[in-house]
């Protein structure tokens, strides 16, 4: 039965409900109200007491009483859930409202002061902004009954809601019975509308169908008397038809007598002229290959003569350029009609130096068939190419030519300076260089890789790749091949000679080695660029300061581990109490030493398979595959067991755990881990407070260790804050409060370092800005208790001045909070009439002078007269 869908409103009427809710209101004598699962109202509030009416209007009121309602409205099988009130600690109570699976309202009551009733009344007003008299007034008016009573009204609730969950329930059944009869009625009632439309259809379409087949039959009966006569008629015609097909086949025969005497007489010519095509077609293959072979043999000879690298040339007896390639063109510059007309020496008017060695060339063809020349051949735009020649006589149809090629000797040139380079960098590479044969011989080896090697270039060329690499050769074979077919780039281990291995990155390509077919690997040490890798690479998944996973590491494997395999899956998120006050009490290298004895812990009492991370500042999460929710439980105790004697700085580490389970492949890993964090957030509310309150205790203690004269100037500024206070007036809980807050008031020496402190000298202007620092420290680790709130407020002024002159926030006259100027007058007192290491103490009455001379500018005037007056 689906009621996912349903809301409370959807069961009952509302104002009958409200009835019911008041007179269960009025009759036990507790406030009650209906909520949704989510806390907001359904109803309206019935019996709700003054008290929580102010309580609500705040802030960290309003809160606490949301976080309240949510912890009392949650589903309990067993019974009602009772707790104290977050924001004032009444007495409430609730149950849940279930409809099947379905949790769909809160039933509340409470707002009762029991015989276990014990708050700091005042305290809590100040903490959450209510008036002391309006809070005292309208507790007073607040229900009281003992707890055992309270408890029995609970009871009571929780049956009343199980039976509105049970007429829910029949409700919903009911509804659903009766819809289904209403579907099928209208399902039925549907289905014979249809069926009479059908009937009706049908009769319509054969009364149709019977007059169609009666306007048939008539026009058949007509029909039958035309085709009769029509008979008659055909009957003469064919009698006719038969007549003239005998005349018609008479004719054909004589027709075909005819065709067949000229078909003869067309086959005898036919052969005749086959027989001249066949031999008119042999004569046209042969002229037709011959045509082709001479084509064939041009299209080679002018590709070769084209392709060639150099420029080629045929000169005549008169020395007239009559052929030329593709290449003597582009070389030159002038197009194939100008080259017709050009002549041997035109290319080297002006340059006799060029003319004379290709005159000299030329007599050397002339009188031993062959000869060369070094010249610079002038281009059509004027520039001159330095060219080799090469020339040799020719004799064509009894007439002598000179042809040659011409190359420019500029490429040559550039190539040597090319191979010149490549040796310097071949000799001053940092990176080794090898030729290797395909049998892996190492045919030649620069002097990087004898450097990097530790072998001599003889040892080197006595090796084999082999040697280097110590592996399978096969393995090392295949990669050869693939190198000499495509070229490759990869990394491997090589062995110096000492036996040392070192990675290496090879970038090996096949290449020739004069005619032979060789490799050319060259060999880069990267040994330290691997080291730095695998340390990103570790840096990159796991915390630096303790050594755990990181939050990158940890998303990734959630992802990977969340499979069906591994459910249950637990997820357990722990928060380490008091990171930011051990940091502002004793400096960040005593956090980070909190947070690394805390990793071991949680990290020693897990599995060797559990992921352990850390997931932000001073929180750790742990991912259990296969883990249930009782083991997760155990593992949270086993944790609890390593860190229970750790301390740091005398300040015990402490952790708060939440913890949830994955038990259905549907459910998202995503909402277990928020669950699992929700979980550690509320049990840290219970749990930071006492250990605040513990810590601060630690803190003082260590001020005091580290600096007893610390401690009886606190004792003594403690006493004259009270005296002051007494003096004019406040009431007894107020100079209680001065006690503690004279005691208090240098706790933020802590974090100044102790040589500072204990200085004789004068301090220098940092040193200066250090011991400033104090107020603000200390009010930062009071700040941290909700007890101690007012009291860091008071301490972080202590250091103003009355004409705004002081530190930190230079607050003026009555912007300074009275408790602080009161802290300013005894701690200044009890300064000077204190020894120190950097001057003598004064009289109490050369003190007094100083407090009245300074009042008005340094100290609240009229707190100093009173001061004054009550010494003397």
């Amino acid at each position: 039965m689906k009621t996912m869908e349903y809301k409370f409103t959807d069961f009952f009427d509302l104002s009958e409900i409200q009835k019911l809710q008041d007179l269960f209101s009025d009759a036990m004598g507790v406030a009650s109200l209906i909520t949704e699962p989510d806390g907001t109202p359904i109803t309206e509030p019935s019996g709700f007491c003054g008290l929580c009416n102010e309580i609500r209007k705040t802030e960290i009121g309003f809160r606490n009483c949301l976080i309240s309602d949510s912890i009392i409205g949650s589903p309990n099988e067993e019974g009602p859930n009772i707790k104290r009130c977050l924001s004032g600690g009444l007495l409430d109570g609730g149950a849940s409202i279930i409809v099947g699976c379905k949790h769909i309202a809160n039933w509340l009551i409470g707002q009762i002061v029991d015989d276990e009733f014990n708050i700091n009344q005042n305290n809590y007003a100040d903490l959450i902004g209510i008036k002391r008299d309006v809070y005292e007034k309208e507790l007073g008016k607040v229900k009281r009954m003992s707890k055992s009573q309270f408890v029995n009204i609970c009871n009571y609730l929780y049956l009343n809601a199980q039976m509105l969950s049970k007429y829910a329930l029949k409700g919903v059944s009911l509804e659903h019975e009766i819809a289904s009869k209403i579907n099928t009625e209208l399902e039925m009632k549907e289905l014979n509308t249809e069926l009479e439309l059908k009937v009706k259809r049908r009769t319509t379409r054969l009364e149709e169908l019977n007059i169609e087949l009666q306007d048939s039959n008539a026009m058949l009966e007509e029909t039958n008397a035309v085709l009769e006569e029509t008979n008659a008629e055909l009957e003469e015609i064919n009698a006719m038809l038969e007549e003239e097909i005998a005349k018609r086949q008479r004719a054909e025969l004589e027709i075909r007598l005819l065709n067949e005497d000229l078909e003869n007489k067309v086959i005898e010519r036919t052969n005749q002229l086959q027989d001249i095509n066949a031999m008119l077609e042999e004569e046209i293959i042969e002229k037709i290959r011959a045509e082709n072979e001479l084509n064939q043999e041009r299209v080679f000879t002018d590709a070769l003569f084209d392709s060639a690298q150099g420029m080629i040339f045929l000169y005549d007896d008169n020395q007239r350029l009559i052929r030329w390639n593709k290449k003597h063109e582009e070389m030159t510059g002038y197009t194939s009609a100008e080259l017709a007309h050009k002549s041997l020496l035109d290319w080297y008017e002006g340059d006799e130096k060029s003319k004379s060695a290709v005159l000299k060339g030329i007599g050397m063809v002339s009188k031993n068939g062959f000869g060369t020349a070094e010249a610079n051949l002038q281009t059509k735009d004027g520039i001159k190419i330095p060219m080799y020649f090469t020339a040799s006589t020719v004799v064509i149809n009894g007439k002598q030519y000179f042809a040659g090629i011409g190359i420019d000797t500029t490429e040559w040139k550039q190539l040597n300076e090319r191979v010149k380079k490549y040796q310097v960098l071949a000799e001053k590479a940092n990176d080794a260089m090898l030729f290797i044969d395909k049998e892996g011989n190492i045919l030649e080896a620069n002097d990087a890789a004898v450097r990097i090697y530790g072998y001599t270039y003889s040892e080197l060329l006595n090796l084999k790749i082999f040697d280097l690499r110590r592996i399978d050769a096969s393995n090392i074979v295949d990669q050869m091949a693939l190198a000499d077919s495509e070229g490759i780039i990869f990394d491997a281990i090589h062995y110096l000679k000492d036996g040392t291995p070192i990675n290496v990155e090879v970038s090996s390509q096949g290449t020739y080695l004069g005619e032979k077919r060789v490799l050319l690997s060259i060999v880069r040490d990267i040994t330290d660029r691997k080291k730095k890798e695998d340390e990103n690479r570790y840096l990159s998944y796991h915390d630096p300061l303790t050594g755990l996973y990181n939050r990158r590491f940890y998303e990734e494997e959630i992802k990977r581990l969340d499979t069906e395999r591994n459910i249950p899956i637990s997820i357990i998120v722990g928060d380490v109490n008091g990171l930011k006050i051990l940091n502002d009490a004793f400096g960040h290298d005593k956090g980070d030493e909190l947070l690394v004895k805390a990793a071991k812990a949680i990290q020693r009492a897990c599995r060797a398979d559990d992921i352990v991370a850390r997931w932000g500042g001073d929180e750790f999460v742990i991912l259990l595959p296969k883990t249930t929710m009782e083991d997760a439980e155990r593992v949270v105790t086993r944790i609890r067991e390593k860190y229970a004697n750790v301390q740091v700085n005398s300040i015990r580490v402490s952790i708060s755990f939440g913890w949830d389970t994955k038990t259905k492949s549907d459910e998202s890993i995503i909402k277990v881990l928020k669950s699992a964090e929700d979980s550690m957030y509320k049990n840290k509310i219970i749990e930071n407070e006492g250990m605040r309150g513990n810590t601060i205790n630690t803190i003082i203690n260590t001020l005091h260790e580290k600096n007893p004269r610390e401690e009886q100037h606190s004792k003594r500024v403690s006493q004259i804050c009270q005296d002051i206070g007494k003096a004019i007036g406040l009431p007894e809980i107020e100079v209680s409060g001065l006690k503690v807050i004279g005691l208090l008031h240098d706790i933020g020496k802590i974090a100044i370092e102790e040589h500072i402190l204990n200085k004789p000298e004068k301090l220098t202007k940092n040193e200066w800005e250090q011991i400033k620092r104090h107020p603000d420290i200390g009010f930062r680790i009071l700040s941290t208790s909700y007890e101690m709130l007012e009291l860091a407020e008071g301490i972080l002024a202590h250091h103003e001045r009355w004409d705004g002159k002081g530190y930190p926030k230079g607050l003026k006259g009555e912007e300074i909070p009275k408790v602080s100027r009161i802290i300013a007058l005894a701690d200044s007192y009890d300064a000077m009439v204190s020894e120190r290491p950097y001057r003598i103490a004064l009289s109490e009455e050369a003190a007094l002078q100083e407090i009245l001379k300074n009042s008005g500018t340094q100290f609240d005037p009229e707190l100093a007269q009173i001061f004054a007056m009550k010494l003397r």
